[in-house]
């Protein structure tokens, strides 16, 4: 039996899990969707990486694994049950290792630096910036349903980790920092 992609009679703006149905505009599906589109997005990332720098892909293809434990832990909240993935302590101590290391790598950050450089770093940034929506969303949707402390800061590290990994694909691809001039 092949699986379908649709349901060939439309979901009444309803998605389900289980017995359990929630309007597709609920605050779930715009924290979920978030997260989805920053997996996505880091997944473009780790296509050039893995040519150019094989320790930063070797980190994305980490940070997606991740991103799906958070999504399913975020949809067991979200549906009111019990995720057997979570994010736990371990996860948030993994990434800020990643952003240490990364940053023991590099130079010392003193002023701002402008989005972009290389592609790799460029597409690092967009990855970036779609973390800081994603984590604005589960915030959003931690006012309803609670989200656990864990999960709350392994959202916030998401765009930290994103920010060093791009630093550091400049800095090993050789192509130099600009700084905001302000004018």
């Amino acid at each position: 039996m092949r699986t379908l992609f649709f349901t060939r009679n439309g979901d009444s703006g309803k998605s389900g899990l289980g017995a359990k149905k929630i309007k597709k505009d609920d605050a779930l599906f715009d924290a979920l969707g978030a997260l989805d589109s920053v997996n996505s997005l880091v997944g473009w990332c780790a296509v050039v990486a893995d040519k150019k720098i094989p320790k930063l892909y070797r980190d994305l293809i980490a940070v997606q694994e991740m991103l799906f434990i958070a999504q399913a832990e975020l949809a067991g909240v979200g549906f009111g049950i019990n995720s057997a993935q979570t994010i736990d302590a371990t996860s948030v101590k993994r990434l800020e290792a990643m952003i240490l290391n990364v940053d023991a790598m590099l130079p010392p950050l003193k002023q701002f630096v402008l989005p972009g450089g290389s592609e790799l770093a460029a597409r690092l940034d967009i990855a970036r910036a779609a973390a800081r929506d994603a984590e604005r969303a589960v915030v959003r949707f931690s006012t309803k349903k609670k989200c656990s402390s864990e999960f709350l800061m392994f959202v916030n590290r998401l765009s930290s980790v994103l920010f060093a990994f791009a630093r550091y694909a400049n800095f090993k691809l050789g192509v130099k920092e600009r700084n905001p001039s302000y004018r």
